[in-house]
Parts: structure tokens; C-alpha cells; sequence
């Protein structure tokens, strides 16, 4: 059975990033860019990721919610008329900004904001994504009633959940200079969908190994680094990791899923 989860914390203080010179949250390296050579797993994860959006810009404004920098919003700039970066670090819209600035991108608008009371209109918005940073947000149920509330009839948002019954996320417990997170089951995110009224257009699992996670020691044949080199592979378009993780019995078990809702 997965651990109990941890209680969502009362104080927002108590689940921001630590914003460092350098390391995982520094706004340096928190949009990380698709390497064209010597990709590693992550890199074909996001080029992954990146396509499914790609796939389901519908007409109207895009929102990177949770942006960061901004980069990959940046690249998606010529998908729509008017996009729109929102993210609640401060250092990270003044970069975003600052980089806007540099490309000369006149059609994107970063925001600081909360993913629980977005700064937009009701059905304002065609497109939403989110790429993995849903989970370190308490209750996500706020967010899926946003979702519901600023998004137009048939437009869609692409989320990157992180799945309580995964290994993933018994690992990355261990790790004390990552964010808490808040993940959910997969039942869980089908729920929020439904019940918000949303349809499931398509849903993709990744990373049923914890691929990046090298705690705790005693599942080091799990951990070794070995196991990317194998599940970066890709068979007939897609990698080894998306097959295995999505077979009908792992599934349940996948650490990362991106689901892909679409409004009534």
C-alpha cells in the first residue's frame, strides 16, 4: 500500500520553491530545451510532451499555466494570436518578461498569478497546459474548477498529474530540496474531470520506473541509470517507457500522466 499522503499545508509559505543561484528551481534551468543530440530520457519525454500540445492548440488564447521562464510558451508563440504565461514566482515572470523582450514576441503576456484564481475572464481561453508542476499545488481541486471556468465550450487543457500509487512519488519523498508534493490517483484525475464536467480526449502514461530518483538505496536495481538508456527507446514512434507504463496493468501504477480534457 502507498504511504499516507502529507496534509496540504494552510500556509502557502510553506510549499513555494526554493529559488536558488543554482539547482533544480533556478530560473537559469527551470525551462529546460529539447537537446537535438545526445538526447537523454527527459528530452524525449518533453519533445513528447510538447507534440501533444502541438496536437490540440484549439482556436483562442494559450496558457502555459505554471510557465516559469516562459520558454516553451515562448516557442509556441506563432500556435495562437494571444498566449499567456502565468506562474506565481516572481523571478520567474521577470525572466519571462525579459526574454520576450530579447525575441521581440509581441503576442505573449506573462502574469503572476495563482493556478487556483487565474487572472483571465470566464471562457476566455481555447488552449491550457501544464507541464509538471500540477502536483506541487494543494487541493488540486481548485484547479480543475478554474479549468471549468475559464476555458470556452469545446476547448481543451493538457495536464501533467503525478500519481500518488506510483514508485516515483515513494521516491521523491526522500528528497528534501524538492517542493512537497500533493500527488493524486489515477481515479482520482478522472474524477476532477468528470466532475467539473470535462470530456477525456486522450490519456498518456510515462515513468514507471523513477528514472531521475536515486532514493532510497535499497531499490538501486530500480534506480540504476542504466534503465533510461533502455526506456528512452522508441518502438513504432513512441518510447518503451509509454509502452510498458500504459499496458493495462501498470498503468495504475505510472508516475506521470497527461491527460487531455476537453470542455462541454
Amino acid at each position: 500500500m502507498p504511504e499516507q499522503h502529507k496534509q496540504a499545508p494552510t500556509d502557502e509559505s510553506a510549499y513555494r520553491l526554493p529559488f536558488e543561484v543554482e539547482g533544480v528551481y533556478s530560473t537559469s534551468t527551470i525551462c529546460r530545451k529539447v537537446e537535438n543530440e545526445a538526447r537523454d530520457y527527459v528530452d524525449e519525454l518533453l519533445s513528447d510532451k510538447l507534440s501533444i500540445v502541438r496536437a490540440h492548440v484549439r482556436p483562442g488564447m494559450l496558457v502555459d499555466l505554471c510557465c516559469a521562464t516562459g520558454g516553451h510558451l515562448l516557442d509556441f508563440s506563432l500556435l495562437a494570436e494571444e498566449a499567456v504565461g502565468i506562474d506565481f514566482s516572481q523571478p520567474y515572470i521577470a525572466q519571462a518578461k525579459r526574454d520576450a523582450a530579447e525575441q521581440k514576441v509581441l503576442n505573449v503576456r506573462f502574469l503572476v498569478g495563482n493556478a487556483k484564481a487565474l487572472p483571465l475572464r470566464d471562457q476566455s481561453v481555447g488552449t491550457l497546459y501544464s507541464f509538471s508542476s500540477l502536483y506541487v499545488i494543494p487541493d488540486i481541486k481548485g484547479v480543475f474548477t478554474e479549468l471549468g471556468r475559464v476555458l470556452k465550450p469545446g476547448g481543451r487543457a493538457i495536464l501533467d498529474l503525478q500519481n500518488s500509487w506510483s514508485l516515483n512519488a515513494f521516491c521523491v519523498r526522500r528528497y528534501a530540496d524538492l517542493a512537497p508534493s500533493f500527488p493524486i490517483s489515477v481515479n482520482q484525475m478522472f474524477s476532477l474531470a468528470l466532475e467539473n464536467n470535462f470530456a477525456i480526449v486522450e490519456h498518456r502514461a510515462f515513468q514507471i520506473l523513477p528514472l531521475w530518483a536515486g532514493k532510497p538505496k535499497w531499490l538501486w536495481p530500480l534506480l540504476h541509470p542504466g534503465w533510461k538508456r533502455i526506456m528512452k527507446r522508441r518502438v513504432r514512434g513512441r518510447m518503451l517507457d509509454e509502452w510498458v507504463s500504459s499496458s493495462r496493468l501498470l498503468k495504475p501504477f505510472a508516475a506521470r500522466h497527461l491527460i487531455v480534457i476537453e470542455k462541454a
